[in-house]
Order: structure tokens, then C-alpha cells, then sequence
């Protein structure tokens, strides 16, 4: 079977370090890119990763997105089918309970802030994007409304949450997997908003496995 390449796609207070231990797991059987999304609003940056998967020939990808970074993917998977062979979407955002934006950053914070060195990888990378794009960036995903493209999405899609996700309840992926045709979930026990530095073991064996599988398999 032919591997697909993997391209991975950060959120929006996140940045290509947060995939390390994920791009050291895969890269010894895949082809590995990771994206560094300009600060763009969500459908702004799905146009510009359709731009660039086109422009770099990578056609038929494995794309996996975590939080706003699964909302491009699932936003580029609906409207490029082409461009993406499989689609892995860990903690997407899009689905939100009704609440005020500031409600959203504890939640994060502690989610990442158990470790000294996680928090100050967050806190670099906030003020790298900086408040005000921030906060545009993050006012334009709140109001997203990405219930209509689940399912035009077409291709065999991984769905991960972590069971203790304080910032997007793990419910939701339930409705994730419910409105996408062709997809399974994956609950991570003892994990937050972020698996990639919280769980990698567990989140990299998910994803090793359904690249791994033969298109027959897929659920």
C-alpha cells in the first residue's frame, strides 16, 4: 500500500513545536510536513493550505488538524476533496457552547499548564500571534458555524478527543462522528485539549494506526 503524506496543521495558540513528538513517531514510516499557518481567520487559512498542498504536490494527503486546525482541515476536506485522502481531526473546534470568549482561556491553560515547560511553550507561541490577532482570529471561529460541511466530508476520518478536554468537551465528538459519514472516534482517558503533548503515546499509536490500515479496513 502507498503511504499518503502526513500534513500536520497546529491550532490557533499553538506552532509547529507541538507536533514534535508526533512528526518523531511518524517520519520513520511517512512522509511528514508540518504547516505554519499565517494568522489567518479559519476559512482564510483552509484556501491558503489548498494553495499550498497544490503548490508543494501534495495531493491525497493524510491531513491532521488539532482544534482550529482540525476546523481547516475539515473546511479544506469539504471544499478539495481531492487534496486530502484521509482526514484525522484531533479536539476540532467549530461546535462551541454558547459562552464568553475569555471563558475559553483558563480552560487552555490548564490543560497545557501542568508542566512548566508546556505552559511557557503556550505562552511563547500566544505572544508570538499575538492579543489582537488572537482575539480576531479567535472571535471569527467562535461565530463559525461548520455543522453544514461535516457531511460533505468524504473521505475515511479519525476523530481523537481527550476524556478530561476542558476546553471542548469530549460530547462533542460524538457529534463530530455522528454527522461525519465515514469516521471513528477515539476517547483518550487521563488527556486534555491537547494529545500531541499530553498523550502522544496514545495519540500517535491512533494515528499510526489508522494510516497504517488498508482502504478495505477503514471505518
Amino acid at each position: 500500500m502507498t503511504r499518503p503524506p502526513v500534513v500536520l496543521v497546529h491550532g490557533i495558540t499553538a506552532s509547529t513545536y507541538w507536533w514534535g513528538p508526533t512528526v518523531a513517531a511518524l517520519e520513520k514510516t511517512h512522509d511528514v510536513h508540518v504547516v505554519r499557518l499565517p494568522g489567518f481567520r479559519y476559512t482564510e487559512a483552509a484556501d491558503w493550505l489548498e494553495e499550498w498542498l497544490e503548490r508543494e504536490g501534495l495531493e491525497g494527503a493524510a491531513v491532521v488538524g488539532h482544534s482550529m486546525g482540525g476546523t481547516i482541515a475539515l473546511a479544506l476536506a469539504a471544499k478539495a476533496p481531492h487534496l486530502v485522502e484521509r482526514l484525522a481531526l484531533i479536539a476540532p473546534a467549530g461546535i462551541f457552547a454558547a459562552q464568553p470568549r475569555r471563558s475559553y482561556v483558563l480552560p487552555l491553560a490548564l490543560s497545557v499548564g501542568r508542566s512548566p515547560r508546556r505552559f511557557a511553550l503556550l505562552a511563547r507561541d500566544a505572544l508570538r500571534v499575538g492579543p489582537r490577532r488572537l482575539w480576531r482570529v479567535g472571535s471569527d471561529l467562535l461565530a463559525s458555524d461548520i455543522v453544514s460541511a461535516l457531511r460533505a466530508v468524504s473521505m475515511p476520518t479519525l476523530i481523537v478527543w481527550g476524556a478530561q478536554d476542558r476546553l471542548l468537551p469530549p460530547t462533542l465528538g460524538v457529534v463530530f462522528s455522528g454527522e461525519i459519514p465515514d469516521s471513528r472516534l477515539v476517547v483518550l482517558d487521563g488527556c486534555g485539549h491537547v494529545p500531541m503533548l499530553e498523550a502522544p503515546d496514545e495519540l500517535n499509536a491512533a494515528l499510526a494506526r489508522f494510516l497504517e490500515e488498508a482502504p478495505n479496513e477503514l471505518p
